[in-house]
């Protein structure tokens, strides 16, 4: 079935009108976009949560291989916080809640935090 939606014209590029007498000059701006702001998901040691949950945890939802998820989660143990992952605000935030909601549901007190990067 075809799609017989009207297709809106794509948004003129931005001028700027100089008038320099009897002469119009036009020039065009390039509208420059930021990358989005980055931020880092990193989980903080605790003496309760075990170390095989956290590896489990880093595979799962940070797509970390056995030796990576190992290598991060000694680095929390050993001092104190480590980096699961950098990402944009949204996904930063949807992956700490993932982590909290993990560590609750298995009866750990895993914490997990996000920090501008």
């Amino acid at each position: 079935m075809a799609d017989d939606s009207p297709k809106h014209p794509p948004a003129p590029p931005r001028v700027t009108r100089r008038d320099t007498g009897d002469a119009v000059v036009v020039e065009r701006r390039k509208s420059r976009l930021q990358p989005p702001r980055l931020y880092q998901v990193v989980m903080l040691n605790d003496d309760f949560t075990p170390m095989e949950f956290v590896v489990m945890v880093l595979q799962h939802y940070f797509q970390r291989d056995l030796e990576t998820a190992t290598h991060i989660m000694l680095k929390i143990h050993h001092e104190g916080r480590g980096v699961c992952g950098v990402y944009p605000k949204d996904v930063a935030a949807t992956k700490v809640e993932l982590v909290l909601a993990a560590a609750r549901r298995d009866g750990h007190p895993l914490q997990c935090i996000m920090e501008a990067a």
